[in-house]
């Protein structure tokens, strides 16, 4: 029976010293759980308007334009990681593939300026290219909508 009981009291021990527990932060639970309803609620109203107007670009790009969280909620939608995303758009952004600059209005947002060391574009840059150019809005609602269709991508 000691045997038992020293086995068991060093399984106990190892639950106790190699598991992480659930830390429980009501503050941040909170405001969590608003942020996801509030995406919730935005995916509704998008839903709706689908459903009664038919499924059209501009809602769309008036989500990812007129909305805070337009662009995680289009993401969250199509189950699409903003960290591809942002990988996607760097090779927009280095790509010399007509097909697909066209699709995404490349020349009315990049400024062909950037050298060779490219870096990836932060959240608050694309979020504020979004609002501030609406061909940078429609190329992002393309690429959802037809991006598929393009062989480089593919």
């Amino acid at each position: 029976m000691k045997k038992i009981n020293d086995i068991n009291s060093k399984k106990f021990n190892t639950v106790i010293e190699k598991n992480t527990f659930y830390f429980y932060n009501p503050e941040f639970q909170d405001k969590y759980e608003s942020y996801i309803n509030s995406l919730n609620e935005t995916l509704l109203v998008l839903k709706n308007k689908i459903e009664t107007q038919g499924l059209k670009k501009e809602h769309f790009e008036d989500l990812l334009s007129e909305k805070e969280n337009g662009l995680r909620a289009l993401l969250a939608l199509t189950g699409f990681a903003n960290e591809s995303l942002k990988r996607l758009i760097t090779v927009v952004r280095v790509a010399e593939n007509k097909e697909l600059s066209g699709l995404l209005y490349k020349e009315k947002w990049s400024d062909n300026k950037e050298t060779v060391d490219i870096s990836e574009w932060r959240d608050s840059r694309i979020a504020k290219l979004i609002k501030d150019n609406n061909y940078f809005c429609k190329g992002i609602v393309n690429l959802f909508f037809e991006g598929s269709s393009i062989p480089f991508l593919a």
